[in-house]
């Protein structure tokens, strides 16, 4: 009797039935020795390093930060979550902001918050000399939209469209240009990726003249189109067409020359460690720029915790 009520309880136990998810967070927590106490700002921290430190970046960008080669965009597809952040040099001769009067500095940050579509948010700052010192705020500040209109096929290559947002009110940086990419594969060590585009000559801004007497106006107010050549910065950055190519070495160094719709410019970059990028242009054969930059993919976990995860 005893052996058939001791049959019967352990027939109508509850069996326990942990979650995959549960399972690998528990074996996460034994790995790293974590606690399994809510997250605090250390473990934040530490989280975002280990990121930084484990997945693997994207491709070299543009002046402004966006995917490309020296001074032109491309057309390059990212993976949905690509973040890349750097900095860029521009020589004095080629300042956005004047020519032949100071040296500038972009700080860049892009996102890809979409298969598809992605953000860039720049500060252009000018740099002191002796000659010249610089009297201004921050400096100046845009963001730009990128959308892949289509993806690159064996036919056919990606095209994009990039925009700076019409919310710009002093801006020198401006991009308003189509573009497409093709990639051509000779062996596993070397690729050539081609782009062309054109950029055009007018864009849309808010009227700073009509902000200041405009008690009422608001960021969807005012707009104008202006004419580029009649800008306050005549520096006609990307307008008409440009092109280039860059000669990938295992996708880990290359060779680029382009035309700006302005000028000639060659440069080569490297990537580093996967994830880190220098590059170097000489501008038209007159003066050097040089940039370098950072990517990772914040909805990829690092190696080790994948594997975790898959155990």
């Amino acid at each position: 009797m005893r052996l058939i009520q001791k049959h019967w309880v352990k027939r109508m136990r509850p069996k326990l039935n942990f979650s995959k998810a549960a399972t690998t967070k528990a074996k996460m927590l034994r790995r790293y020795h974590l606690p399994n106490t809510p997250l605090t700002k250390g473990s934040l921290a530490l989280s975002f390093v280990l990121v930084l430190i484990m997945v693997q970046g994207v491709a070299q960008t543009n002046l402004s930060g966006k995917p490309g080669l020296m001074y032109i965009p491309s057309a390059v597809a990212l993976e949905d979550g690509s973040f890349r952040f750097g900095y860029n040099y521009n020589p004095i001769h080629y300042g956005m902001r004047g020519r032949n009067k100071n040296p500038e500095r972009v700080w860049f940050a892009h996102l890809a918050i979409l298969p598809r579509l992605e953000i860039t948010a720049t500060l252009l700052q000018m740099i002191d000399t002796k000659i010249r010192d610089v009297r201004e705020g921050i400096g100046d500040r845009s963001m730009d939209v990128r959308y892949l209109l289509l993806k690159e096929t064996k036919k056919r290559p990606s095209v994009a469209v990039v925009m700076t947002v019409p919310f710009t009110i002093d801006g020198a940086l401006l991009t308003h240009v189509v573009v497409a990419t093709k990639n051509f594969t000779f062996n596993p060590t070397l690729s050539l990726e081609v782009s062309a585009g054109y950029g055009s000559p007018y864009f849309v801004y808010r009227n700073n003249g009509e902000l200041a007497t405009d008690l009422n106006s608001t960021f969807l107010n005012n707009f104008a189109v202006q004419k580029k050549s009649e800008w306050r910065f005549k520096n006609n950055y990307l307008v008409g067409p440009f092109g280039g190519a860059v000669l990938h070495f295992r996708k880990q160094a290359g060779l680029m020359v382009e035309y700006d719709s302005q000028n000639i410019n060659v440069g080569a970059y490297a990537t580093l460690f996967k994830r880190w990028t220098v590059q170097a242009g000489w501008l038209n054969g007159d003066q050097f720029m040089f940039g370098t930059s950072f990517g990772v993919n914040l909805l990829k976990l690092p190696r080790q915790l994948r594997k975790e995860s898959e155990k």
